[in-house]
């Protein structure tokens, strides 16, 4: 669960053909939603001063851990949902896989994998919608969306609204198996009509999570 390092994100800029690498490195602005421990975004940060990055993470810990690595990388201590207000945050004993969502139990009955996964505590965490977020922060346009939701990344996308047509490329996670990992989790049939419906093509797809899932690339077209 959660993108591979380094090297899955530069897979995805250059089948993308994305603009944003220059000759002088990446600029703009990035947003991570689920930034973890910064595994896919805080080393481009300290390579690229030109760009800025919004790390969303909502585990306080993680996202304690993340702040002051970098003067352009902007931890933001809450989750992103389609209604902002608070929500029930379920932390896991291993720590990448809390969510907003509830486990499913058939889910995690069905894969070898999950027997590490349990629900330690349940906390209440602030919400904010993306295009809330967006505005507040005066962000006009997003070079590139990393979603690593653990269920929600369909909601992360929903929650942009308008200003989805403002992003210029997502990466989200989908999952594959008709028992997903957690209750309510959307196919991938519905991720990928969705961002079609809203102007993105899915320009690369990548399995993992021992083929239950797949890292999706869309690009605005």
């Amino acid at each position: 669960m959660g993108l591979t390092p380094m090297a899955r994100l530069g897979q995805a800029l250059r089948k993308a053909g994305s603009e944003i690498l220059r000759r002088n490195g990446i600029h703009g602005n990035w947003i991570d939603v689920g930034a973890h421990s910064g595994e896919t975004t805080l080393q481009q940060a300290r390579n690229n001063p030109g760009l800025r990055v919004f790390a969303i993470e909502p585990n306080l810990r993680a996202a304690a851990k993340l702040m002051g690595q970098a003067s352009n990388y902007l931890v933001v201590p809450m989750a992103v949902a389609e209604r902002d207000g608070f929500a029930d945050f379920y932390l896991n004993e291993f720590d990448a896989a809390s969510s907003l969502l509830p486990l499913n139990d058939e889910g995690v009955r069905s894969w070898e994998g999950a027997k590490v996964l349990k629900v330690a505590s349940v906390v209440t965490v602030p919400t904010m919608r993306l295009d809330t977020f967006m505005d507040l922060a005066g962000i006009e346009r997003v070079d590139f969306l990393k979603i690593d939701a653990q269920g929600m990344d369909l909601s992360v996308v929903k929650s942009t609204g308008h200003r989805l047509r403002d992003i210029k490329m997502i990466v989200l996670e989908v999952w594959l198996t008709p028992k997903p990992l957690y209750q309510g989790v959307p196919s991938k049939a519905e991720v990928v009509a969705y961002l079609n419906e809203h102007g993105f093509s899915l320009t690369g797809a990548e399995t993992q999570t021992e083929g239950l899932e797949e890292n999706l690339t869309f690009v605005r077209r």
